[in-house]
């Protein structure tokens, strides 16, 4: 071989080496965050999710609204201002809706998040000066971010009134919402927390054409942590933050494991997970009802996934026993078109996450909040 063909060759397996190795090195320099804009009812489960949003890499956190739930939308704002102290960060806030939009408030959340909504963790702060108007804020920051996330710890009271009142800023915003049930529930036998406490929020978020994702509570239900040893890993490793969320933590995890210990779930941790890395969910289109008006059953999610399901949501009996007759007495019936057009009355409204890989997220929040 010639000297002039050994350096061309030579020539070729640098230029190849090159182009095989430059993509990775590229996407490295130039990795991408998520924006994310985040409405909470801030009990001490959004307090552990929204810590890990502000110290992973991979967020862009643009704002907050605030909402009643774990406990009152004043409340949730000044625990909201003693966690951004704490993490000595300062962003937007926007105190949202004081009461669902037309059931009772609950105030059960203070058997796991205590009186305060943060176990006697909260600051004392004066939120009277700071803006109201929670949906004209979530579509500010979506006009201004167009295609961000939206992380709906909390009841959707917001998101719905946002929904309302700004459909075209809202039509790119992709909606993760911690809410519903396919299962068992948490609030009754049937629902989960947040749509049992604001279930027409919840409807009206799943009719109005928002893309929707539910993290169900047959999801975040899988994202469990060590009830002792973790809150003792942030106050040792997590610096000013972790300390300070430790002893909330400590005390939200004897509530809901009774004192008896083990692992347990932070719920809100999913949603803000899932919201930033999807891959470690299962997402699949559905179509989704909330039960808004009925005493025993207000907040069930019922969840369509097969074609069975989503027609026998959509139809009543009488016309499926119609549709029945039909089938055996009418020659050359087309079942198959008669079920396309049930189906076509009302498209899926919502893709639903029922399972994750709890281990991998409970991980990453660990990672995040004691490096």
């Amino acid at each position: 071989m010639s000297t002039r063909h050994r350096f061309i060759l030579l020539l070729a397996v640098l230029l190849t080496s090159f182009w095989i190795a430059a993509p990775a090195a590229y996407a490295k320099e130039t990795r991408t965050t998520v924006p994310v804009f985040v409405d909470t009812d801030i009990g001490v489960d959004d307090a552990v999710a929204i810590a890990y949003l502000l110290r992973s890499r991979d967020a862009q956190v643009l704002g907050f609204t605030t909402v009643s739930g774990n406990t009152s939308a004043d409340n949730a704002t000044r625990n909201l201002l003693t966690l951004l102290a704490a993490a000595q960060v300062q962003l937007p806030v926007t105190v949202g809706a004081p009461a669902p939009l037309q059931v009772p408030a609950s105030r059960t959340g203070a058997f796991v998040h205590g009186p305060s909504g943060l176990w006697f963790s909260q600051g004392q702060y004066d939120v009277s000066g700071l803006p109201h108007d929670a949906p004209a804020a979530i579509a500010t920051a979506a006009r201004a971010n167009p295609g961000m996330t939206l992380i709906a710890l909390g009841p959707l009271t917001n998101i719905a009134q946002a929904a309302l009142r700004f459909p075209q800023e809202m039509r790119g915003v992709k909606v993760v919402a911690l809410a519903g049930s396919r299962g068992p529930g948490n609030s009754t036998p049937v629902a989960e927390f947040n749509a049992f406490y604001d279930p027409h929020a919840l409807d009206i978020a799943l009719e109005s054409g928002l893309n929707v994702t539910l993290v169900t509570l047959d999801a975040f239900d899988e994202v469990t942590f060590d009830s002792q040893a973790f809150p003792q890993q942030l106050a040792a490793e997590g610096g000013a933050l972790g300390q300070f969320l430790a002893a909330p933590l400590g005390a939200y995890m004897a509530a809901q494991t009774q004192g008896a210990g083990g692992m347990a779930a932070i719920p809100d941790v999913a949603a803000a997970v899932y919201a930033l890395r999807p891959s470690l969910g299962t997402p699949q289109s559905a179509l989704v009802d909330v039960s808004a008006d009925q005493a025993l059953t207000r907040g069930q999610t019922v969840i369509g996934l097969t074609m069975q399901q989503r027609v026998t949501m959509i139809a009543s009996d009488e016309q499926m026993s119609a549709l029945a007759d039909q089938l055996f007495t009418v020659p050359g019936f087309d079942f198959s078109m008669a079920l396309y057009q049930i189906l076509m009355q009302r498209p899926d409204n919502a893709q639903v996450v029922l399972e994750v890989k709890g281990r991998a997220m409970a991980r990453l929040a660990e990672q995040a909040l004691t490096r």
